[in-house]
């Protein structure tokens, strides 16, 4: 049976009901069994997990500080291999040199490419938007003196 109670019960349940939809749930809890079924799971399984410990045991916390402490005994600050700088150094090269060599390409490669051409036309797109816009304006402008023109001519016959 399906109640509609469901997301309110876990409203009611951690406290973030509001006065009215508490007042609801009181009323609807001793009506529903299902509901008070569900109520019991969820302090249940509250009581569940705060009864475990979130904390590892003594013993466990005793055995890997052990553990880490015998890992670092026998080191002492840095520590230098000669054979381990070296094969860094070897990788490296080989990464060095894969980079220079794989970057030779035809110089005309990426400018006959479909998407250089594709950039191209939108390039071309927003520079005639650009444009209109500019023409457009600078339209509005021109009108905008002419009647400010007009509007100093139509003061002056008044006054003359």
């Amino acid at each position: 049976m399906n109640c509609g109670y469901g997301e309110k019960l876990i409203l009611y349940f951690y406290g973030e009901a509001g006065e009215g939809l508490k007042a609801g749930v009181e009323k609807h809890l001793p009506v529903c069994a299902v509901c008070r079924g569900e109520l019991a799971a969820l302090k249940a399984a509250e009581s569940r997990l705060s009864e475990r410990a979130m904390e590892p045991s003594a013993s466990v916390t005793a055995a890997v500080m052990a553990a880490a402490r015998a890992a670092v005994s026998g080191r002492r600050g840095f520590s230098f291999s000669w054979g381990e700088a070296l094969l860094s150094g070897a990788l490296a090269s080989l990464m060095a040199a894969g980079f220079f060599f794989s970057g030779r390409a035809p110089v005309d490669l990426a400018w006959n490419s479909r998407v250089d051409s594709g950039l191209d036309s939108v390039e071309y797109s927003v520079y005639q938007a650009q444009s209109d816009m500019a023409s457009v304006s600078s339209d509005w402008e021109y009108k905008y003196s002419e009647l400010e023109d007009e509007s100093a001519r139509a003061g002056m016959n008044a006054e003359g």
